[in-house]
């Protein structure tokens, strides 16, 4: 069963995690072309990109296992309450915050 059954609904939820995406891109790559030195820049998108898309395989894997372990609708409620927690927590760092 899915976990939105109502299109509406999983439209709406959808286009809100597509502007969240695309607002949190822009940041990130803004922040690394202002804070990241210009000799440096090659280095640290490199390793941005490794972490992106390189590590992407072994979160599938471990989401799958979490899945099988706990149930599709458990796993998708911990891990949105895990990110929600995880940016909470670190917008309360002040320095995060300004970008220091």
């Amino acid at each position: 069963m899915p976990f939105i059954t109502w299109a509406p609904v999983l439209i709406v939820l959808m286009a809100i995690e597509g502007f969240g995406m695309m607002i949190f891109g822009l940041i990130w790559e803004t922040s690394l072309q202002e804070l990241v030195p210009e000799e440096a820049f090659g280095r640290v998108a490199s390793l941005d990109m490794l972490g992106s898309f390189a590590l992407l395989p072994l979160g599938y894997v471990a989401v799958g296992w979490l899945a099988t372990v706990i149930g599709g609708e458990i796993t998708i409620i911990t891990l949105a309450i895990l990110v929600l927690v995880t940016i909470g927590v670190a917008l309360c760092v002040p320095s995060i915050r300004r970008f220091d």
